[in-house]
């Protein structure tokens, strides 16, 4: 049986990841494409050691050479 307390908990806690997840994506929206493209790259490499690529469903490197071949983004 979950408690009325155990449920205000993960219902606070729940608005609180909600705002979280506002705030952080109002941030990335205020920030120029070419810089969003930056940190995307800079996050896909960091975690590409750990990641099984024989397993993925969806490879990112055609939309970084597109944006390579269009000038948009230069690593």
């Amino acid at each position: 049986m979950v408690s009325e307390q155990d449920r205000d908990y993960m219902r606070r806690l729940g608005e609180a990841k909600a705002s979280s997840h506002v705030d952080t994506t109002s941030e990335h929206l205020r920030l120029p494409p070419i810089e969003r493209l930056r940190r995307s790259f800079a996050l896909s490499a960091a975690l590409r050691g750990g990641a099984n690529l024989a397993a993925r469903v969806d490879d990112p490197s055609p939309f970084y050479e597109m944006a390579r071949a269009r000038g948009l983004y230069d690593p």
